[in-house]
């Protein structure tokens, strides 16, 4: 009988000392995978961010580049500069962001400005971005180190771009500033924890935005941290662990450099604040494998059902990870918008389109559909590039976008420099007048197209309607008239409307 007790004892510790190594293996590897799931959803913040804080510039580039087009046209002198503080009165609705846009001359002093500060005159001849655009040449934005506003006394960013006249000589600089304030909420809404934090930082390495602030790095270059000389040469983005040279807190942070303007956003997070629920699991295991030890050589019965219990805990931390896999892949299949043009893809309208139908059909209603396709657009490639036929496509998709403002309308990128726009529970008469106001609004832009025999870019667009009670699910008949209406268009001379 003792014997039997013994082996049973014994059966019994072994059994335990095994299941403690491997609970003792779950500990490490459980800190392995916090971190692995940690390094995912930093990096997927940093694009996030990346995408807002370009979404951002962005707008304020199209604001600068259409206020620059007018001083080209209208020049800045009265009463056309009128006409551009008309402009300038309505761009607070369009970016939150928005400080300030002041147009200088040549010699530094302000022409206008949307908000003006309460003393006369200033002078921007001083400053970083007029300095830039007087002795460069380029008409491209530039954006600039962080300063502090002389309208507000905040930290700003500025974007800006150089004016000139007909003969390309320096005529000033129309310059928009963006509070840093309004990033630095946003950034607070995010739960990246006590010691965590984000920044915004130039291509060159200047400290454009940190959030939490600490303004005597704001604008301080950082061109010879890690992150610039190691680890985006070799990615424009990825993860590391490092020590802040700010506040000397350990962190993993994940870094994303924007393709189009060269900005990098980076999001960090304390490593002792992202494995305090690892520890406190750590040390719950830990506390458990002393118990069960001690109570193991009273209770067989005990060791074993605690085993099983942790066996379904393994379990179910396996369907739980499962589906956070399953979640994160049904994530990356809602990309909805089209990189290029910032409208939906054609993917988003696949799935749009038949629900939009369905919904007009069951309060029989009609439906409208446009097939937009910009003429002679390989001619404008092979005389343009690549790179400006892509800019076109953007300004087209611009025009497009803001013709349906305030309209029940889905546009999306069709494929190559085609554009389809869903309308629903609209009339033919209707749908053919948008077709015209979008055609009209894009011819006068005046975009340069010399390879068309229009002089300009210029589109040609095929409308098709219908009551969509009578119209299949997946709407492939009224996308097959409004392509029939498209190809008439153009066989028709291009540059006009066609309806079916």
């Amino acid at each position: 009988m003792k014997k039997k007790k013994f082996y049973l004892s014994l059966i019994i510790t072994v059994a335990f000392l095994i299941v403690s190594v491997l609970l003792t293996f779950q500990i490490f590897s459980a800190r392995t995978q916090t971190i692995n799931e940690l390094n995912i959803n930093v990096i997927n913040l940093s694009r996030t961010l990346d995408t807002y804080s370009e979404g951002v510039i962005r707008q304020g580039e199209m604001i600068i580049k259409t206020i620059s087009s007018m001083t080209e046209i209208y020049g800045i002198k009265q009463p056309e500069i009128e006409r551009i503080r008309t402009l300038l009165s309505d761009q607070t609705t369009f970016i939150e962001q928005l400080n300030n846009i002041v147009i200088y001359d040549d010699k530094g002093n302000e022409i206008l400005a949307m908000r003006n500060i309460p003393r006369w005159g200033r002078n921007g001849a001083d400053r970083s971005f007029f300095i830039y655009h007087r002795n460069n040449l380029s008409k491209d934005i530039y954006i600039g180190p962080p300063v502090i506003s002389r309208t507000t006394g905040k930290w700003v960013i500025t974007i800006s771009k150089r004016l000139e006249d007909e003969n390309r000589m320096f005529r000033g600089v129309v310059v928009l500033t963006l509070n840093i304030e309004n990033f630095l909420e946003t950034y607070g809404k995010l739960d990246i924890g006590k010691n965590g934090s984000i920044s915004l930082i130039s291509d060159s390495g200047i400290l454009m935005i940190r959030f939490p602030i600490n303004e005597k790095f704001t604008g301080k270059i950082f061109s010879d941290s890690l992150l610039f000389t190691s680890y985006l040469k070799k990615s424009d983005s990825g993860t590391a662990t490092v020590i802040s040279r700010v506040d000397h807190i350990e962190r993993i942070f994940a870094f994303q450099k924007n393709k189009r303007y060269g900005l990098v956003t980076t999001v960090a997070v304390s490593t002792d604040e992202a494995l305090n629920s690892w520890r406190h699991h750590a040390e719950i295991l830990g506390a458990t494998i002393i118990f069960l030890i001690g109570c193991a050589f009273f209770s067989g019965g005990y060791v074993f059902k605690e085993i099983s219990r942790r066996m379904q805990l393994n379990k179910e931390l396996a369907n739980a990870k499962e589906s956070l896999l399953s979640a994160n892949a049904q994530l990356k299949e809602m990309a909805s918008v089209d990189s290029l043009t910032a409208l939906a893809n054609r993917r988003e309208f696949d799935h749009a389109f038949p629900k939009i139908i369905q919904d007009c059909a069951i309060n029989k209603k009609s439906i409208s559909l446009l097939l937009i396709d910009i003429d002679f657009f390989k001619n404008y490639n092979d005389k343009y590039g690549h790179l400006s036929g892509d800019e076109c496509l953007r300004k087209v998709a611009g025009i497009i976008k803001e013709s349906l403002t305030d309209l029940n309308a889905v546009a999306a990128r069709y494929g190559g420099e085609e554009f389809v726009v869903i309308l629903p529970e609209a009339e033919p008469e209707l749908a053919k007048n948008i077709a015209e106001s979008i055609t009209h609004n894009i011819i006068s832009e005046k975009l340069i197209h010399e390879a068309s025999p229009f002089g300009v870019v210029s589109v040609s667009t095929g409308v098709s309607s219908a009551a969509a009670t009578d119209i299949d699910d997946d709407g492939t008949s009224l996308i097959e008239s409004a392509d029939t209406a498209l190809y008439r268009a153009k066989y028709s001379g291009r540059n006009q409307v066609n309806t079916i």
